[in-house]
This record gives structure tokens, C-alpha cells and sequence, in this order.
């Protein structure tokens, strides 16, 4: 286990904080937030993939269906209520399926690696 110096734990986390985390916000400004902006601000990121996968068509949202994109955000109440995860937008609800799949369209969106592990294919030998 390394032990830092005062100087070096600041300068890591001077780093952290200043690395690109989400559209427009570095690390720090996003950890910055109060947390009800943090969801609105993630929800935001996500809208993108919701609305290439096609989830406004069933969105019980009247402006993502006229819009043909996702444009909900959840409200206070929807919040607190429970049944949504406060990361994605209203479309998503708490469905395991569409969170997923969500996640790894934002990923290709957005050109990043799957950091899930492969497996090697199965061979015949």
C-alpha cells in the first residue's frame, strides 16, 4: 500500500477532478452538483440512446412523441416514488432489459469499449 505525501493526494485529486466525465462537465464540476441536477444532467446524457432505440414510441410522454426523440426528464415525484432509476429518463422505468440496453447504446453512440470481459469463442477440438 503506497502512502502519500499531502502534496501528492492533492495533485491526484486535482487531476480526477479535472478529467472530461459527462457532455460539458469535468469530474469536479459534475461531483459539484446538487444531486437532483446530477440526475437531470445524466438523464440528459442518455436521452440520445433512449431515442435511437425507439423508446419515444411508447413513452407516455405527449412532447417525445411528437418530437420522435426522447425529451422526458423525471419529476420530483417520479423521483421519490420509487418504480424509475433516477439515472435514465421516465421511458426506462425500472426494467432491468432497457437498462441495459440503454447503457450499451450510449456506449456505441458515444464510441466506447465494452468493458464487459468477452469469452473466447467455443471451439471443436
Amino acid at each position: 500500500m503506497k502512502i502519500w505525501t499531502e502534496e501528492e493526494r492533492q495533485r491526484y485529486e486535482a487531476e480526477r477532478d479535472a478529467e472530461p466525465y459527462m457532455p460539458g462537465f469535468t469530474r469536479g464540476e459534475f461531483d459539484r452538483l446538487p444531486k437532483r441536477r446530477q440526475e437531470h444532467e445524466t438523464q440528459k446524457a442518455f436521452q440520445l440512446a433512449t431515442s435511437s432505440l425507439g423508446y419515444w414510441k411508447t413513452c407516455s410522454l405527449s412532447p417525445c412523441r411528437r418530437a420522435k426523440a426522447c425529451r422526458g426528464f423525471l419529476t420530483e415525484a417520479q423521483a421519490t416514488a420509487g418504480g424509475y432509476h433516477t439515472s435514465f429518463p421516465p421511458c426506462i422505468r425500472d426494467g432491468a432489459y432497457r437498462q441495459e440496453a440503454t447503457l450499451k447504446e450510449t456506449a456505441r453512440l458515444y464510441g466506447l469499449e465494452d468493458e464487459e470481459p468477452g469469452y473466447p469463442e467455443k471451439r471443436d477440438w
